[in-house]
């Protein structure tokens, strides 16, 4: 009797386990034929991503199927106090070319496409039947056009490269209007380990989860070097009378990078206000 009872016990155990790892129910299905991305000699795959500053700390935790990436799944908080804020866990089925977004206010499965290259063109909304962004590369597969919409706006963001290193990107929409450019300085490290640029426009998902997807390489080819200095956000303190009417130029901030003894990036930190640093760990 008592055998019977302690099996039961670890059989209840055991399925408690098991419901809290399961992944999100998805009714999706179709018949998919996915491509996967090809990674050049010297791509890692990032395990960890985590941004601290003085207004909250986000932490982005990436699994893999073997080579492919598996989920992703975000906290933030907002207080810096170990409470979860706001946490949200992005699911990958590439056996149905969908992705599961388990979201504390509202579940979304997306359908996706991708091109020869393995790299996403189109996302739908399953539960809408609507496009929710279209994608246009380059030849390099360089990401050139982004489209993010919405049923009552298109958002269009235009990306500029230049020898494979991104140079800006410009994103304007219904009262949005959003530019960022970047400079490579003497000694910008090159992008041994793939990562994704600072302050990098997202697309449909939230930035770390489009960081790690441009790290697997679902969103294209990442710059080959780092920026050193990243512009955004206007400077009206330049203004003055010989300003021509309509130019203002951008905010400088500068990107220092620590690299490991490889020269794959371990961090990086920006003196934007607030001042931000940015962790990444590889598997």
């Amino acid at each position: 009797m008592k055998i019977f009872k302690y099996l039961v016990i670890a059989l209840f155990a055991v399925a408690m386990v098991s419901c809290g790892d399961d992944e999100p129910i998805s009714t999706f299905t179709r018949d998919f034929n996915m491509i996967y991305p090809q990674f050049a000699a010297g791509h890692k795959s990032i395990s960890k991503i985590e941004q601290i500053s003085n207004k909250a700390s986000i932490v982005a935790t990436a699994n893999y199927d073997g080579d492919h990436l598996k989920s992703v799944n975000v906290v933030t908080d907002y207080d810096k106090d170990g409470k979860k804020d706001n946490e949200e866990t992005i699911y990958f089925d590439y056996k149905n070319g969908a992705i599961i977004c388990d979201k504390s206010i509202q579940d979304v499965t997306y359908s996706f496409e991708v091109n020869s290259l393995g790299t996403i063109t189109r996302l739908k909304n399953e539960s809408t039947g609507r496009t929710a962004a279209a994608l246009q590369y380059t030849s390099d597969n360089e990401i050139e056009i982004a489209q993010i919409l919405t049923p009552s706006s298109t958002d269009v963001t235009k990306v500029a490269w230049l020898n494979g290193n991104l140079m800006q990107w410009e994103s304007y929409g219904v009262n949005k209007k959003d530019s960022v450019v970047y400079e490579y300085g003497v000694g910008a490290p090159l992008n041994k380990g793939c990562i994704d640029v600072v302050g990098n426009e997202s697309f449909t998902f939230t930035k770390f989860v489009c960081a790690i997807m441009r790290n697997a390489g679902l969103f294209g080819a990442t710059s080959t070097y780092l920026p050193t200095v990243i512009k955004k956000d206007s400077d009206y303190t330049q203004v003055d009378e010989t300003t021509p009417p309509g130019v203002i130029e951008l905010k400088r901030y500068n990107i220092t990078y620590e690299l490991d003894g490889d020269g794959y990036v371990k961090s990086y930190t920006t003196n934007e206000s607030p001042k931000y640093t940015v962790y990444i760990s590889y598997r």
